[in-house]
């Protein structure tokens, strides 16, 4: 009895893990038919198709879309089929099967077997940049998938660009916008030989100074805070930082070499939960946590002539910074 109930139980694992994957094919398959025959779906170049015509044998051909869009359809010869759905192709074909084959209300059927071949390719800094297959009315967010999706902290999210095949305009795309957002109105749908660029993060960046456990620049992720930007720089250093007299120093917009000074007390943020403390930070901007009360303008300036932002936030020369009460 041992013996049979083990037998029992693999042959109903088994059984089971067959069912399992005739289910996973079942709805495979299906997907797929429905998407083939999505009334909305125009035939491409490439795209196979089949042409049968119900009670009529003879008529029953597996067809490929040729290079110049057309089709050689059985006992009829050539006919346009790129451009048109398959519902269209079915109604022009009825008319053709009637007046050259004197069929009385054929019940012709067009159905796509095998789409064509897409190609798009993502570059810049991705996971992994390449040239992919994609599926029909797949779009750049599949794309941006297949390549790894975006390079962490490297990656300008903001100025990614679109290109399509046999042109040189670049389209601007706001990834940013369009992952954390949900705004998908520039998700576009692919077309053979597209190419999605991301470039390199090279401007969003803040500068944390002064008595911090690790003064430098960092990547700015919006929406980004004071604290955010402390915490980045790994904190206080004990028995030196004052972080009730913590400085923001923002260029102004269009106004080259002029600053505004914008203090900050965390102090209050943390014990009075004064939340106008927690400065709301832009790219660019500096942060800068004194050890006195009085910050050392000589010190910021000296920490960050070292940084790869140093003509960012002193262009005018160090020393001649315009402060703006």
């Amino acid at each position: 009895m041992r013996f049979g109930g083990a037998w029992s139980r693999n042959f109903m694992g088994v059984a089971r893990s067959l069912l399992r994957l005739f289910l996973c094919g079942l709805l495979s398959a299906i997907g797929l038919s429905l998407l083939a025959q999505d009334a909305t779906y125009r035939l491409q170049v490439e795209d196979v198709i089949r042409i049968q015509v119900y009670d009529e044998p003879q008529i029953d051909a597996i067809l490929p879309v040729g290079r110049d869009g057309n089709i050689s359809a059985p006992f009829i010869g050539i006919i346009r089929a790129a451009g048109k759905t398959t519902s269209e192709l079915e109604a022009e074909l009825t008319v053709e099967y009637q007046r050259k084959l004197k069929l009385r209300d054929p019940k012709v059927a067009v159905t796509i077997q095998r789409f064509r071949t897409i190609r798009a390719s993502v570059g810049g800094f991705v996971k992994r940049p390449g040239v992919f297959e994609v599926r029909p009315g797949d779009t750049l967010v599949t794309l941006l998938n297949m390549g790894g999706g975006p390079i962490e902290d490297r990656a300008d999210l903001r100025r990614a660009t679109f290109r399509r095949a046999n042109s040189q305009e670049l389209i601007p795309v706001d990834l940013y916008a369009m992952l954390i957002l949900g705004d998908t109105s520039q998700n576009y749908v692919l077309e053979d030989g597209d190419e999605l660029t991301v470039p390199e993060e090279t401007k969003n960046r803040i500068l944390v100074l002064g008595a911090v456990m690790a003064p430098g620049a960092y990547p700015y992720k919006e929406p980004m805070t004071l604290i955010d930007a402390i915490s980045l720089a790994r904190g206080e250093v004990r028995f030196r930082s004052m972080f009730s007299k913590i400085m923001v120093v923002r260029e102004l917009p269009g106004r080259k070499g002029q600053y505004l000074r914008i203090h900050a007390d965390l102090v209050k943020f943390v014990r009075n939960g004064d939340s106008k403390q927690n400065v709301t930070l832009l790219p660019g901007d500096l942060v800068y946590v004194p050890e006195t009360k009085t910050p050392d303008f000589n010190q910021i300036a000296s920490i960050a002539s070292t940084l790869f932002y140093f003509d960012r936030f002193f262009r005018d020369n160090a020393f001649g910074l315009r402060l703006l009460p």
